[in-house]
């Protein structure tokens, strides 16, 4: 009998407890068995609490469908990833819905997961009304907080971003390294001649994109690709299984950093310019540097090696994944294959001979940029952006989100929600062409 009553007190509300208690529990208590009654009454009581407390969202988000902490649990013993999460549990919830709004607990508590492009937009662009969350909270010791959390432009918000900003998105601007890119595609290819057979691609994309980044970051060249056994591409991989030696490892990483940033301002200050005459083939640390010169701002040194460990992060591991995907489709559709080889011939030619593009021939591979796009639509490396808190009440997708509401831009769901794309699991360039629109 107490099981069945139990079980309907959970499915009550608190005013359904209460009868519960005074017509079943009172009428039934004698002077033996009245504490027994009290303290089920209070441990009822608890349970309510709890559960309405921590099980649910809190009242000001009960608008919003959510999943709880036992749906996070079961994922995690399940062992899914956020990817295999997002299709068997948030899409059917996103694609049910057309605001695509849903709670969930995570790293900041409740957060609310927004999919709706309009929404990512305003988030996006309303930088005061919803600053970045403090990703260093709890885990300050951490490895990946040791790594990426510094005064870097992932991190920082307000005037300390914007000031960050005015030095990096010109040196991002200026610099298109298109022979540098050609010559570690050269270096690549000679590696698999070397290899012979079935290679690695995803070891060899990690090594193409270490050397993409050391050389286009701040002019280091890691022989990432030419030597397998280089120093830095151990170093740099951190397959390593104890938790010291990762430390130990990132602690020597990051002093050789200090190191290149020293030399390079060394360098610079006594008239070496740089690794190449030409500015769009220089690497983004001389033109952060020169920046100082041109009045455009400064950063200091802390800054600058801040902001080239987060190119690191979110441009190697992210960037290789990106090129492994991209091989793959093309390797699983030898139409699409077929049509952006034609592509590249029509522009560079077919003679047995290297011919490295420029700028102006890679922005004609409309097709090429075309299967790149899709490649980070359906397979894209980074399911989830930042955390961020809202300001102030506001409205997303006409859904009222009170103010001090985390919330969380989910790209993996923006990216296969059927309610954006057409077809969302079926790998089409030609959806991100001008004459189809980016929702075919």
């Amino acid at each position: 009998m107490f099981s069945n009553m139990l079980s309907g007190f959970l499915k009550t509300p608190l005013e359904s407890m209460i009868q519960l208690y005074t017509s079943e529990i009172v009428p039934n208590l004698t002077k033996r068995n009245k504490t027994i009654g009290i303290t089920t009454a209070i441990a009822l009581s608890l349970i309510y609490i709890i559960r309405d407390t921590f099980f649910k969202p809190p009242h000001r988000l009960r608008h919003l469908p959510y999943f709880g902490y036992f749906s996070v649990t079961r994922s995690l013993m399940k062992g899914e990833s956020m990817f295999d999460r997002g299709y068997s549990v948030h899409l059917p919830m996103v694609n049910a819905r057309h605001d695509g709004l849903y709670v969930e607990p995570g790293r900041f508590g409740w957060e609310v997961h927004v999919s709706n492009p309009e929404d990512v937009k305003h988030i996006l662009l309303k930088t005061k009304m919803f600053p970045k969350c403090d990703f260093n909270i709890g885990n300050e010791q951490g490895f990946l907080n040791k790594f990426i959390a510094g005064p870097n432009v992932l991190i920082i918000s307000g005037d300390h971003w914007k000031s960050q900003r005015k030095v990096i998105n010109p040196a991002f601007r200026r610099s298109m390294p298109m022979k540098l890119f050609g010559q570690l595609t050269q270096e690549l290819f000679a590696t698999i001649q070397v290899l012979g057979g079935t290679v690695d691609v995803s070891d060899l994309m990690m090594r193409c994109t270490l050397d993409a980044i050391g050389r286009a970051g701040f002019g280091f060249d890691f022989s990432a690709i030419r030597d397998i056994n280089s120093h830095w591409t151990t170093l740099l991989l951190w397959l390593f299984p104890k938790r010291k030696i990762l430390h130990e490892k990132l602690d020597i990483f990051l002093e050789k950093l200090d190191q290149v940033i020293q030399s390079k301002r060394d360098k610079l200050s006594k008239g070496h310019a740089s690794n190449d005459d030409l500015e769009h083939e220089r690497d983004l640390l001389t033109l952060m540097i020169e920046s100082e010169q041109r009045g455009e701002g400064a950063l200091t040194d802390e800054e600058l090696k801040a902001n080239l460990c987060l190119f690191f992060f979110a441009g190697h591991d992210t960037t290789s994944g990106a090129l492994s995907f991209a091989i793959y489709h093309l390797a699983k559709h030898p139409e699409i294959q077929e049509r952006a080889g034609a592509e590249a011939i029509a522009i560079l030619g077919d003679e047995p001979t290297d011919n490295l593009p420029t700028a102006e021939e890679v922005k004609r591979m409309t097709y090429i940029n075309q299967v790149m796009k899709e490649t980070l639509r359906i397979t894209g490396p980074v399911p989830r952006l930042g955390a961020r808190t809202a300001m102030q009440d506001t409205m997303l997708s006409g859904t009222f989100i009170p103010k001090g509401t985390t919330v969380l831009i989910n790209v993996f769901n923006t990216h296969h929600s059927e309610n954006i794309w057409h077809d969302p699991e079926t790998f089409n360039p030609d959806r991100f062409s001008d004459e189809q629109g980016v929702q075919g």
